[in-house]
């Protein structure tokens, strides 16, 4: 039976610099890194997600980019089954697979052991509700099943999100059956968190934005337009692609795309926090102004992790 490897992730919300730690510590350790990100999967979205660059990939090796298309439909499960499979090549080559990203959901279902069918009943109801919880958070969701089977939310802990999802997906499906919960990851695991305050995260989120919009995100929205991509697909619900898609047809003015992204992502920067500061495994770093990349910084998160795995 081939070893678990220790499974490193570093986290938090975007804008954060978690790029930046994770290519740093990559200077440290042997490490390959697993992108853990809902909108990086597709093809043709680079810019407005903010998707690691090529000199990025050079350096180290990058995997869970780039998996389908805009148009395909691309759930939780398929995401958990690849991410399986890339953590076991990764450690076969005696290497670290080190989680990057800020969706939630995906590092949660890797690290606690999500049990979830390769075929779901109800692979669309499963990417619809998985989404919802990734752009709206888990109230939503647990009000949502509150209306829908008062009697299953009472006895479900509406502070799990993979409970809350199980439990809203039979609700919505008539009454499916309950999944078996899986094992959590059977290796070590160290979770590293970057902690900004909220006034130095939503100045960079601001920045971030109008980056986007003045470094190709509107010739990357009008390309995936042109391709016959609807700006009504989910991922182009993305920050930045539905505002760019409204500016590129008229409706908007530059300036107004701009802050209408800047303030949607700071919005989901507020639910990502929430998302993981349930988990009292992550270990905060304190950044505040400091860039993610910081010689101090990346010395005390390299030295957690060493701790966290010894």
């Amino acid at each position: 039976m081939r070893p678990t490897p220790p499974l490193l992730a570093v986290v938090g919300p975007t804008a954060s610099g978690k790029t930046e730690l994770a290519l740093a510590l990559a200077r440290r350790l042997p490490v390959e890194i697993l992108v853990a990100d809902s909108r990086q999967v597709y093809l043709g979205m680079d810019v407005g997600t903010a998707k690691p660059d090529a000199a990025a990939r050079a350096a180290v090796r990058h995997h869970l980019l780039d998996l389908v298309t805009p148009d395909r439909a691309f759930t939780l499960a398929d995401w958990l089954s690849a991410a399986r499979a890339v953590v076991a090549e990764v450690g076969d080559r005696g290497r670290l697979p080190m989680l990057v990203g800020g969706t939630g959901l995906y590092v949660s279902a890797l690290v606690d052991g999500y049990a979830l069918e390769v075929q779901p009943h109800e692979p669309a109801l499963r990417a619809r509700l998985a989404e919802k919880l990734d752009q709206a958070g888990l109230d939503t969701l647990a009000a949502r099943l509150a209306d829908l089977d008062p009697a299953a939310a009472s006895r479900t802990d509406l502070r799990n999100p993979r409970r809350v999802l199980r439990a809203l997906e039979r609700a919505e499906a008539g009454g499916v059956g309950e999944q078996p919960l899986a094992a959590p990851y059977p290796g070590r695991v160290a979770l590293i968190g970057i902690d900004r305050p909220r006034d130095v995260l939503a100045a960079r989120i601001d920045a971030r934005a109008r980056w986007l919009f003045a470094h190709g995100l509107l010739d990357e929205v009008r390309d995936l337009l042109a391709a016959g991509y609807d700006p009504e697909l989910a991922p182009m619900s993305g920050h930045g692609y539905r505002e760019a898609a409204r500016h590129l047809a008229g409706e908007w003015s530059i300036e107004e795309a701009v802050d209408v992204t800047a303030r949607r992502t700071r919005q989901y920067a507020k639910r990502q926090l929430t998302w993981f500061r349930r988990d009292r495994r992550i270990m905060w770093l304190a950044a505040g102004a400091r860039p993610a990349d910081t010689q101090a910084l990346v010395a005390e998160a390299e030295n957690l992790v060493r701790a966290a795995l010894a």
